[in-house]
């Protein structure tokens, strides 16, 4: 069945909007607890980087604690990484758990229409907050098991092959009319000398990462099989079709790979420690391998997050980890049906965070508005005390300003996770209609 981005990205968008006060009551206590155990992170990595504890009486400010995070952050990783990675594990398991608690009824709400049970102070934790968890992780798990953990050990053994050959040292004779004048250079500075620096920088990376090239193409291939597009019509033709998507592959990943050359070359022009003159030169056959096995890697990792993107909302509903119609639902043209929805929501809630709440709302309307009932409220008090402006006026508007700055970035976490709650629970439905019409 056709996937209808319109109506998927409607009611995902509308399930948030709506159900605004189910999602509340449902999600405000694991979400309080999700703020305190990530500033409570926060101080931990400080306080291991610091090597003793570090409090709100030092740090008084969660933003300042960021702050002083981010700069010393890779000393801690580099002088304490077991503690700093005990920290992150510890954090992460926590936060999934918590997550799931209110994920998985709500995703059950848009799903199946099923209310979750009443009661404002609940964090529940059975069967359904299991599945989610374990589908959310299966895909990443077969990515890192099936795909990136080869792709890393293939690339390594590569690098070390390429660079051990370009290095084996060979005679040259720099004077034609001189058996006599010998010197001894590497394989690269022979290929060079030659004319045929293509050889290193070009030849053997495409030949590395031709594996994976060809892996991405005969999926790509297979994926928009006549038999993946029930809606296919005409007689198949395989020739036209491998030409087609050899082409599109190949013209991604000269894309990708410039993109990704073109990026690494600004974070390191961009960097204190290398100057813009002194960036290094990314035309070298290790550097070129790595590019072409990151692009493979990127393309095939897209390719099974997309396929198995439902499958959390179709495991939470279905009360099993069985598939049930999730691939059915993200074969052929529906694939790219389901990216276009993510990127959609995503540049949605982009443009919405970082543009309509922080920087119009939180940053030039609102910052108004509390500056004129400030205002009012301090001539009220001059009144009444003989022209002398109460003291408490202005912590009392900090504490008003900083109360509506977190709830209005806790409302759209709210709004966020019912969103994508509502995005799993239409999958759902729409995986069991493809899934009934397959049978």
């Amino acid at each position: 069945m056709k996937l209808r981005i319109l109506s998927v990205l409607g009611e995902a968008l509308n399930f948030g909007g709506r159900r605004m006060a189910t999602i509340m009551r449902v999600a405000w206590l694991a979400i309080a607890l999700l703020l305190i155990v990530e500033m409570a992170t926060v101080y931990a990595y400080l306080s291991v980087i610091a090597g003793r504890v570090i409090t709100f009486a030092e740090v008084g400010s969660f933003l300042t604690a960021q702050q002083l995070l981010t700069r010393f952050a890779s000393q801690g990783w580099s002088q304490h990484l077991e503690q700093m990675a005990a920290i992150t594990a510890a954090s992460l398991v926590v936060q999934v758990i918590l997550t799931s608690t209110f994920m998985a009824p709500l995703i059950r709400l848009a799903g199946l229409g099923e209310r979750p049970a009443p009661g404002l102070l609940r964090l529940p934790f059975g069967p359904d907050q299991l599945r989610f968890i374990i589908s959310s992780l299966l895909s990443a798990l077969f990515v890192i098991v099936v795909i990136l953990l080869p792709m890393m050990t293939t690339s390594f053994f590569a690098l070390k092959y390429i660079v051990a050959a370009m290095s084996q040292t060979m005679a040259s004779f720099p004077d034609a009319d001189s058996l006599h004048t010998i010197k001894l250079v590497t394989a690269q500075e022979g290929l060079a000398q030659r004319g045929a620096e293509w050889v290193f920088g070009l030849a053997i990376p495409l030949a590395a990462a031709a594996p994976f090239g060809l892996l991405t193409w005969l999926v790509t291939f297979f994926h928009f099989s006549p038999r993946n597009r029930p809606n296919a019509t005409g007689k198949p033709n395989g020739f036209l079709r491998a030409v087609v998507t050899f082409g599109i592959v190949a013209l991604v990943y000269i894309a990708a790979v410039a993109v990704l050359r073109e990026t690494v070359m600004q974070l390191l022009k961009s960097s204190s420690a290398i100057g813009a003159d002194n960036a290094p030169d990314l035309a070298g056959a290790p550097v070129n391998v790595i590019l072409f096995i990151v692009t493979a890697g990127y393309l095939l990792v897209t390719y099974i997050n997309l396929r198995l993107y439902p499958y959390p909302g179709v495991a939470v509903c279905r009360h099993s980890l069985g598939l049930g119609g999730t691939l059915l639902l993200s074969r052929g043209w529906n694939i790219i049906r389901i990216q276009i929805v993510l990127l959609a929501i995503a540049g949605f809630f982009y443009v919405l965070q970082v543009y309509i709440i922080n920087s119009l709302f939180l940053t030039t309307l609102l910052p108004q508005v509390i500056s004129i009932l400030y205002q009012a409220v301090l001539v009220s008090t001059k009144l009444v005390n003989s022209g002398v402006g109460a003291d408490w006026v202005l912590p009392l508007f900090i504490w008003i300003w900083n109360g509506i700055k977190i709830l209005a970035n806790v409302f759209w976490l709210f709004f966020s996770y019912g969103v994508v709650a509502g995005l799993y629970g239409r999958l759902y439905r729409d995986s069991e209609r493809d899934e009934g019409a397959a049978q």
